[in-house]
């Protein structure tokens, strides 16, 4: 469907610089504001290795912003890349959006991402991360929000070789009637050698009566692996807000920084560089989404 109706995309290949130290990162910032309330646009990188030059690789750093409906870009990461991923989708309440995101990994490539998205009348996030190449490395972190509507977000992550790691992390605010599906599904192959892999699914409703549904799930066909997984759901205990309030704060303010927090930590874990989020303007962003969460819950 979605390349049947694409009617406009952008294409960037992106290859190492010998000119340029090999920690240096190159930034990329996509805006995306579409015209209407279906769009279909197609992003597509390529990330490879300098040709040139042995030594190093190439480093990433890609924000994607869209404020009503995002593309379904692929992401195929050379050998020893690094790409850091920085998403935000806060669509309209009645907006109906999917989108699906297909990253895959050469040997010793890394890719890291963290996602910030609030809930529409329909919404779903689905990414496929492929380890394929040894000591390949994928992290996920998303900060979710959905206040009386629907999020729907689906992780596949598939390891066949030795070596890989993946983690996936997800925190969810939920608000009066809204409806929220999580999914995380984790396949390891047999001779995947020393795979490490990490689930962790979490849900905080902040008020109403929303329905939530956590599945952390993990294929396992091979036996020299770590594996864990997880899933919580539940308010913030009283003893949080109380202490909170013992330094001068409101109800309202105190549960807005306590949960500002628990989802930066998440976003910070994805991207393992905490100065990221404020430099790229992250932060603000998650301030001001968490706000409008906690309003519409009072409503």
């Amino acid at each position: 469907m979605h390349r049947a109706t694409c009617q406009r995309g952008l294409r960037l290949h992106v290859a190492g610089d010998p000119g340029q130290h090999a920690a240096t990162p190159l930034q990329l910032v996509l805006q995306i504001s579409p015209p209407t309330l279906f769009d279909a646009p197609l992003v597509v990188i390529d990330v490879r290795r300098c040709r040139l030059r042995a030594a190093g690789a190439t480093r990433v750093r890609l924000q994607s912003n869209w404020w009503r409906a995002e593309p379904g870009p692929a992401h195929p990461a050379g050998r020893g890349a690094r790409l850091q991923h920085l998403r935000t989708v806060a669509p309209a309440p009645h907006d109906r959006l999917a989108h699906q995101l297909h990253v895959t990994l050469a040997e010793d490539a890394r890719y890291h991402q963290a996602l910030l998205a609030s809930g529409s009348a329909y919404h779903l996030q689905r990414t496929q991360i492929d380890l394929h190449q040894p000591r390949s490395t994928a992290r996920i972190g998303a900060a979710l929000l959905t206040a009386d509507t629907t999020l729907d977000q689906q992780v596949a992550v598939a390891h066949s070789a030795a070596d890989t790691h993946s983690a996936v992390e997800s925190l969810l605010l939920a608000s009066g009637k809204a409806h929220a599906v999580l999914n995380a599904h984790t396949l390891i192959a047999s001779g995947a050698d020393d795979a490490n892999v990490r689930q962790r699914l979490s849900a905080i409703p902040t008020s109403g009566q929303p329905r939530v549904v956590l599945r952390p799930h993990m294929e396992i066909h091979h036996d020299q692996v770590q594996a864990a997984h997880g899933a919580t759901y539940g308010a913030l205990p009283e003893e949080a807000l109380f202490y909170a309030r013992q330094r001068g704060l409101d109800e309202a303010s105190a549960l807005a920084l306590i949960l500002q927090g628990l989802q930066r930590a998440v976003l910070e874990g994805a991207l393992r560089e905490a100065e990221l989020l404020t430099n790229m303007n992250f932060e603000a962003l998650l301030a001001r989404m968490t706000t409008q969460h906690l309003q519409r819950a009072t409503v």
